[in-house]
């Protein structure tokens, strides 16, 4: 630049230096729009950030939530299932239990006990009881023992299919709540599951947005730093530019001003040789001529 300039006139280096001053400041308006515009997206993406962040907690809330619920529907379900197979080994056995029952059959004497104990009592008390009478109470004792043991074997079965069929409701009842139960944390699991995927989509999304204007940002910083390396240029060029200008231009209105002195010096030259030929002839000089005179050493 310095060689450039030394080729041109004053003219030139004025109209050159305008020029630089004109893309300089064309330059500082350009970099505060990059920097305001910088500012924004910086302002935007942490603001973007953190929605991102708060999307991901609650996502990772929703998924925390969702996964200690299906824990216990496994726990649950488990819980369910044990108790069906249970009910399932108690079912069989209430069939055994009714199926013997209906072997056994329901005795229809239900006063057996009264009778052996009299039977009994007749063979103790009757002192003369012949052959056949005492055979035959002897077989309607044991007629009546069998009836009575048949008695007690169905009143057994009668009491455990009992124990055991409520038994079964309470298992069928509680298989029922946990079925429920499961059924109702699935539903739960499944909003926590809906509300998780729902969070991480619209926080990738924003997350997105987020580094698209950082990647912004990177750009606008580099243009930024260009601009300011130009103007680091612009602005040493300016300053050695105008101070060329500047001791060029006050060496032209030295010279002009010298110049100027020279045609003046002249002019009262000739002016006072004037006045001096009419002082000589007599002629009377006013004070402007005496100063002329005075000034060019003549008297």
């Amino acid at each position: 630049m310095s060689t450039e300039s030394e080729k041109m006139n004053l003219d030139e280096k004025k109209e050159h230096l305008n020029s630089l001053r004109h893309r300089r400041r064309e330059q500082i308006e350009r970099l505060h729009e990059l920097n305001n515009k910088r500012n924004e997206l910086r302002s935007s993406r942490d603001k973007k950030n953190q929605e991102s962040k708060a999307l991901f907690d609650e996502a990772k809330t929703s998924r925390e939530k969702r996964d200690q619920i299906n824990e216990e529907v496994q726990v649950r379900k488990q819980m369910r299932d044990i108790l069906r197979e249970d009910a399932d080994k108690i079912g069989k056995r209430l069939v055994e239990l009714g199926s013997q029952m209906k072997n056994v059959s329901v005795p229809k004497n239900r006063r057996v006990g009264d009778k052996i104990r009299r039977l009994e009592r007749q063979l103790e008390t009757t002192p003369f009881l012949t052959k056949e009478m005492e055979k035959t109470t002897l077989q309607q004792l044991e007629e009546l023992s069998s009836e009575f043991e048949r008695i007690e074997q169905f009143k057994d079965l009668r009491s455990e299919f009992r124990d055991i069929q409520n038994k079964l409701r309470t298992m069928q009842t509680e298989i029922k709540i946990y079925h429920t139960s499961v059924t109702t944390l699935a539903q739960e699991s499944q909003i926590h599951q809906e509300k998780m995927l729902h969070a991480t989509k619209e926080a990738k999304k924003i997350k997105e947005e987020a580094d698209g204007a950082h990647a912004e940002i990177i750009a606008l910083s580099s243009s930024i730093n260009n601009i300011r390396k130009e103007l680091d240029g612009l602005t040493q060029e300016v300053k050695k530019l105008s101070s060329e200008f500047g001791q060029e231009l006050q060496a032209v209105r030295k010279a002009k001003k010298m110049a100027a002195k020279k045609v003046r010096d002249r002019q009262l030259d000739v002016r006072a040789e004037e006045i001096v030929v009419r002082y000589k002839d007599g002629a009377k000089l006013t004070l402007d001529e005496f100063k002329i005179l005075m000034e060019r050493g003549l008297i």
